[in-house]
């Protein structure tokens, strides 16, 4: 038909006229499937049902033979596949012009339909690789100025393609990349460490009606950058058998990779005994080769093999020899089952044992060994470095509970101790060994053997109260009918008769936290030959609020909480021989596997707050047990604290403690009786001032003075209670006037002895006036006095008129004189009215006597006492006698008058 239609077409060109006309430009969509109508002739050619014949003109060319004409329906159908990208994209043909020819009687008109093939969006676009590999010089001095191209994607439709770029995890790559899509460009924004990141995934993704990706792989490439690094700083070669080679491997890593990473071992030191593997890094240790040395480190070079230089480093390498001592606990209290010793005490003083250490290579004792004790339970030990004896640490806080503890007298300690021994000279050589202690303490017999009461007191005591030391079980300590004397150095304590200790001082745990008194025995007559007892007291001072009285078990004196925080409070995790126990099981309780606190009594959130305690019950040691208050607020916090005395001034003594004077306020939301128990506190007290002469306990309220010498002090005072939910706090200004009675005492003292050296000064110069007068008055007298009867005795020498009467002033008897006492009075007799009267006689005087044959002089301060032989004094007599006899008068009866014996 096609053949047909050719031959009419150019034979009837040259029979019949022909005309071409031109339609208008119809368009279609690519892929139309074959034998779709394309468009109905008879709307486009006129009087097309009337011709005689109709068809198309054949193409030129086959690849636009595409259409055919349906006769019956008179329509354009598809004959073959359109495809845009192939016919308009390759071949250039957007526009196919399809040519009809017409045929009439003497006419054949030729219609000439041009058809527009429209694209559709028929193919998806692609990239032309699955992924792309771009490698990075990692730490590239020079990488700002590269970048790297990335792959275009593709699409038939020559749609418009944008794209984008994500890493793997879906994000930007901020920091990291910086993507220029309209040239396909990755720049890099710093320069990469491998060590840090090797590899870096992206995603490159190209958008069109259709979106596609492809993988951007980023590798850093190594470089020779990294030195080797030891897994440690220094590890430990632990050497524990003598008999076989011991082996060490050291763990050591390179970051870079390939001959960057690869790693060769070398001994800095070269130590006998002591060898390593070049390769893998070995080190193996030979008691037979070894020799000691006193270098307990090996230095162990590490180099790797990189290019262009090889980078090294060193790792150390600790030896530790722990075969060579045998260690021993040798006693004569115990009993050693190989590590396992049983302890009695009897006496607290004694050493509980020695360690000897056994040196197995030189046979003999270790002399320049250290040794270092760690106990299971904390400062419990005091080990003698020099005697390497093991003593109780009476210091220690765990031991100061169990011996102050008397209502357990008998108590079992079950502990471990780790013992550490170093060589001082040859420090590889160590040993370590751990004991299983169990001590056993009667504290009865402890004192009664080592004559020690133990006991505690708080530092918050008042002046004169009375703390009693009386002990059944002391000979020293339980009989009252015993006179006892108190030693105290520190003046702090005196002891009445009922065996109680008095305080005279406040005691201050920060200036002193233990007293060592003497209690002895006074001695009397009674007592001379008795064993005079004695006891020493050692007392231990805490802080009410001190961590002591909890420990081990709890962290803290006394807890206050709220409703609030109540469910995410717990108590410390305990061992399995200890629990926990409340005060008031069925209001609270606590739970024994997390230490939680349980309300139990729903009335409790209608009260503003609940106290209770909770107690650490040991069942292993019973003093170690502890009891902790808490406090719970259920109410809202109303008034702030007030202090009980309100008074801003104040005027007050101290002694030489240092004790100014005690703060005391209150919470008005507590009740008052609930506060006068200290514990838990209901306030803290500070001073804003942290620099100011005072300090104050932050619990109890006592304030110290820091110097003494202070005369004033103004301060501002805090106070805070601990409502919930917020602590209210209430300020004060204080002035305290300070007297010190120490320093009064001084001035009085001070003063008295001025005064009485003023009066010495004055009597002496009063004494010094009198005397003068005295020795003048002497002088003057001496010149002028002359003998007479009424200073010259009529018998002796000795004596001396002195109101009319003689006195006998001889002190040393002579032997004509009776030692009796004379008084003789010379007097003249005269009768009258029949009855005889005695008249004194008038004395005369008598000239100065010298007597030759006595050479001794005779001073006045001696009264003119002589010391006289008998001659000299019969001689005397005789005199005195014949001038008495001369001078009597006629009319006088001659009376003796005196009478020598």
């Amino acid at each position: 038909m096609f053949r047909i239609l050719c031959i009419i077409f150019f034979s009837v060109s040259f029979n019949y006229s022909q005309t071409i006309k031109h339609l208008n430009e119809i368009s279609i969509e690519e892929e139309l499937s074959i034998g779709s109508i394309v468009t109905s002739l008879i709307d486009k050619i006129p009087n097309l049902e009337q011709s005689n014949e109709y068809d198309l003109v054949t193409p030129l060319s086959i690849d636009l033979d595409l259409f055919s004409i349906n006769h019956s329906q008179h329509c354009l159908i598809i004959k073959n596949r359109i495809d845009y990208e192939n016919l308009c994209l390759k071949k250039n043909h957007c526009i196919i012009s399809v040519s009809i020819a017409v045929s009439n009687d003497d006419t054949i008109d030729v219609y000439i339909l041009p058809i527009r093939i429209l694209n559709k969006n028929d193919n998806l676009i692609k990239f032309l690789v699955n992924r792309t590999i771009i490698e990075i010089e990692e730490n590239d001095e020079y990488w700002f100025k590269k970048n790297y191209t990335l792959p275009h994607a593709y699409d038939d439709d020559e749609d418009l393609i944008t794209y984008s770029i994500y890493l793997q995890n879906w994000n930007k790559p901020y920091g990291l990349f910086e993507f220029d899509e309209k040239n396909l460009l990755l720049k890099p924004l710093k320069k990469f460490d491998r060590e840090e990141q090797n590899i870096y995934l992206l995603r490159l993704i190209a958008h069109n009606q259709n979106d596609i990706s492809t993988d951007i792989i980023i590798l850093i490439k190594d470089i020779n950058d990294n030195i080797p690094k030891c897994q440690q700083n220094q590890t430990l070669f632990l050497i524990t058998n003598q008999s076989l080679i011991s082996k060490f491997l050291l763990n050591v890593t390179d970051y870079d990779e390939g001959d960057n990473g690869k790693l060769e071992y070398n001994i800095e030191n070269s130590l006998l005994g002591f060898s390593i593997d070049r390769y893998n890094g070995e080190i193996k240790f030979d008691y037979k080769k070894w020799i000691r040395s006193n270098e307990s480190i090996l230095i162990i070079n590490i180099s790797d093999h990189g290019k262009p230089l090889r980078l090294s480093t060193k790792c150390f390498i600790e030896i530790k020899l722990t075969f060579l001592y045998d260690i021993d606990f040798k006693s004569n209290i115990s009993l050693i089952n190989q590590t396992n010793i049983y302890i009695n005490i009897e006496n607290i003083d004694l050493s509980l044992g020695y360690f000897l250490i056994y040196d197995k290579q030189y046979n003999k004792s270790c002399l320049d060994c250290l040794i270092n004790i760690n106990s299971s339970l904390n400062d419990i030990f005091y080990f003698n470095y020099l005697t390497y004896d093991l003593y109780l640490n009476l210091n220690s806080i765990i031991l100061m509970k169990i011996l102050t503890n008397y209502i357990h007298y008998k108590e079992n300690i079950s502990l471990n101790i780790e013992i550490n021994i170093i060589n001082l000279k040859y420090p590889s050589i160590q040993s370590t060994k751990i004991y299983s202690f169990i001590i056993h303490l009667n504290k009865l017999n402890l004192l009664i053997n080592s004559n020690i009461f133990f006991m505690k007191i708080y530092d918050n005591i008042l002046l004169n109260e009375h703390i009693s030391i009386y002990n059944r079980y002391h000979h020293c300590l339980n009989n009252q009918s015993n006179q006892l004397i108190l030693i105290d150095p520190t003046d702090t304590f005196h002891i009445d008769k009922k065996f109680n200790l008095i305080l005279n001082k406040y005691l201050n745990i920060k200036q002193q936290n233990i007293y060592y008194l003497t209690v002895q025995q006074k001695q009397t007559n009674s007592t001379n030959n008795m064993n005079i007892c004695s006891v020493q007291l050692r007392i231990y001072i805490l802080s009410p609020y001190s961590i002591a009285n909890v420990f081990p078990y709890f962290t803290q004196s006394f807890y206050i909480l709220s409703s609030k925080n109540l469910s995410q409070f717990s108590l410390p995790l305990i061992p399995s021989y200890v629990k926990y126990i409340s005060s008031m099981p069925d209001i609270i309780s606590i739970d024994p596997y997390n230490g939680s606190i349980i309300i139990r009594s729903s009335l409790l959130y209608s009260s503003h707050y609940y106290d209770f305690s909770i107690k650490a019950i040991d069942s292993h040691i019973p003093s170690l047990s502890s009891s902790i208050p808490i406090r719970i607020f259920f109410g809202m916090n109303k008034y702030s604290p007030r202090l009980l005395i309100n008074s801003t001034r104040q005027s007050i003594e101290i002694l030489s403690s240092k004790f100014l004077y005690q703060i005391k306020a209150y919470d008005p939301d507590i009740l008052l009786n609930d506060q006068t128990n200290l514990y838990p506190p209901s306030i803290e007290y500070e001073i804003a001032n942290k620099l100011i002469n005072i300090e104050i306990e932050r619990f109890t309220g006592r304030i110290f003075l820091k110097n003494l010498n202070k005369t004033k002090i103004n301060f501002t005072l805090i106070i805070k209670d601990f409502g919930q939910p917020n602590r209210l706090i209430t300020q004060q200004t204080l002035i305290f006037d300070i007297k010190s009675n120490e320093n009064i005492s001084i001035k009085v003292f001070l003063i008295s002895i001025l005064l009485i050296i003023i009066i010495v000064i004055l009597l002496s110069i009063l004494i010094l006036i009198i005397n003068n007068c005295w020795i003048s008055h002497k002088k003057k007298f001496k010149i002028q006095k002359k003998p007479t009867w009424q200073n010259i005795s009529p018998t002796t020498p000795d004596t001396c008129l002195i109101d009319n009467e003689y006195m006998t002033t001889t002190i040393t008897p002579l032997p004509r004189v009776s030692s009796r006492e004379q008084r003789i009075y010379p007097a003249y007799s005269y009768v009258n009215d029949y009855q005889h009267q005695r008249r004194i006689f008038s004395h005369s005087s008598l000239d100065k006597i010298n007597f030759q044959y006595s050479s001794e002089k005779i001073s006045f301060k001696q009264n003119y006492q002589q010391r006289l032989s008998m001659t000299d004094i019969n001689k005397y007599l005789e005199r005195f006698e014949k001038l008495y006899n001369d001078s009597s008068s006629q009319q006088y009866l001659h009376q003796p008058i005196g009478s020598v014996v």
